[in-house]
């Protein structure tokens, strides 16, 4: 595929992104099927009949998280995306180190849940025959997901939207279905009430889960270049992915302990498959469709990944900031297909190799638990950078709202605190005791790498700012 090298953005023929098209790769990133599918079923197991109230606290302290996010984006519109804000704030070192941090996590993470992806087709879709055949549809399908990236940024969010809206509609289908019906035991409001006796000590280790389910929020802000009037859109959009995705966990989430009753979390928890459990009861019809579902939830937040990742690879290579051949783009279509293809390729790789040493259940899930905290890392470390930039604006004559640049991100970093104390805490069986080690390490290499770059190329370091919002190489 022929390629220019190093536009001033990527961009499409067709003009830019409205509020809904920069809204949707974050709606669809976030994958709220996907979690309400898998990862209801291992709070239950922590929280009980809770998993709503979870949900709708840590979706308040999320929202302190996307609410940095948005301040950032109102300032410094970029593909560049946390890499830029934090670069502004704390420094083009720090920024670079982060940015390594979080697509390696990104890329580690994404591999696990390409696995999982690939097995999940083999045993729902295709069947019995082709029970050795994990690896390969792994990788056929991290090539289908990556095309629409390629084709061009509308293609793309054009595809979420269609995806997205399938899924969230049956979601709501289903939900209404139980709530009509009564559920198993009727209607309650016992999962929002704090559970007693030892569910409530275990209930703070599903907040870990909870937060680490609205991963993927910030997909809108790599998109600012092409978007119309960014620093109005992006900062709603960053916002709004929280909040609908959140109201849509509380919402599902309560549907499926009514489904199965406030008072058999045990059985919530101990089904491989509970939302299809849940419509065979209630509406069984649909119950064919909830595979499609999942596959739709899923590819959905791949293209939005694979979206938003592109860019931030893109900016960090027309700043200088890792290889410029990452920088290269379509002739035609002017999408960064370079960055694309080094986002997936690596991740897909990691999925598949991994279940040379485990099964595919066991690689998911601790590629994505490990890979996750690079994205936490990044988190944490944009909430830190608002409050930086706060005092900096301040010293400069300009004067930003105290509440929104100080206190909320305090309150996002101490909602952050909680998943990776979660998975970070000792005790844990293998392979997950190994990951604080493995955190150390992923952290090592993001600091290495900014040390060498400043010391072989320091101009780059000085001039990485201007470039990754856009500035002229």
């Amino acid at each position: 595929m022929s390629g220019d090298l190093l536009v001033s953005e990527p961009t499409t023929r067709s003009g830019k992104l409205g509020l809904l098209g920069v809204l949707m790769p974050g709606l669809a990133q976030i994958a709220p099927a996907f979690n309400l599918f898998f990862t209801a079923g291992a709070m239950a197991a922590l929280a009980g009949a809770s998993i709503p109230l979870v949900f709708a606290i840590s979706m308040v302290g999320m929202v302190a998280t996307g609410s940095s996010l948005a301040q950032f984006a109102s300032i410094y519109p970029s593909a560049g995306s946390f890499i830029t804000y934090i670069a502004r704030a704390i420094g083009p070192r720090v920024a670079t180190a982060v940015g390594v941090i979080a697509i390696l996590g990104y890329i580690i993470a994404f591999g696990g849940i390409y696995v999982f992806v690939g097995q999940y087709i083999v045993d729902n879709v295709l069947g019995a025959h082709f029970a050795g055949a994990t690896q390969i549809v792994t990788v056929v399908y991290g090539a289908l997901v990556t095309v629409p990236v390629i084709l061009g940024l509308r293609f793309g969010v054009r595809t979420t939207v269609v995806l997205y809206v399938f899924e969230v509609l049956v979601l709501v289908v289903v939900g209404v279905a139980v709530l009509v019906r009564g559920g198993h035991d009727g209607l309650s409001l016992t999962p929002f009430t704090w559970p007693h006796g030892a569910g409530a000590k275990d209930i703070f280790v599903s907040f870990s889960l909870a937060v680490l389910a609205f991963g993927g929020f910030e997909a809108s802000a790599p998109l600012a270049e092409e978007t119309r009037n960014p620093r109005r859109n992006v900062p709603i959009a960053v916002l709004g992915a929280v909040i609908i995705s959140g109201l849509l966990y509380v919402f599902g989430s309560y549907v499926m302990v009514i489904a199965f009753g406030p008072g058999h979390a045990d059985t919530f928890a101990g089904d491989s498959n509970p939302f299809h459990t849940a419509t065979v009861a209630f509406i069984g019809f649909l119950a064919p469709v909830i595979t499609w579902v999942f596959l739709s939830s899923v590819t959905s937040s791949y293209v939005a990944a694979n979206t938003q990742t592109s860019r931030v690879i893109f900016a960090g290579a027309r700043g200088g900031l890792w290889p410029r051949g990452l920088g290269l783009v379509t002739r035609r279509l002017r999408t960064p297909w370079a960055a694309a293809v080094a986002f997936v390729v690596p991740s897909v790789l990691i999925g598949v190799v991994s279940t040379a040493f485990t099964d595919p259940a066991t690689a998911s899930g601790f590629l994505g638990t490990y890979g996750i905290l690079g994205l936490v890392i990044m988190y944490v470390v944009a909430n830190l950078a608002l409050i930086v930039q706060w005092v900096k604006l301040r010293r400069g004559g300009t004067r930003k709202n105290p509440l929104l640049w100080v206190v909320v991100p305090v309150v996002g970093l101490a909602v952050l605190a909680v998943p990776i104390w979660g998975d970070l805490r000792p005790g844990q069986a293998a392979p997950y005791n190994a990951l604080p080690w493995l955190t150390v390490g992923l952290i090592a290499v993001g600091v290495v790498y900014a040390v060498v770059l400043g010391v072989v190329r320091p101009r780059v370091l000085a001039d990485a700012p201007a470039f990754l919002e856009g500035g002229d190489v």
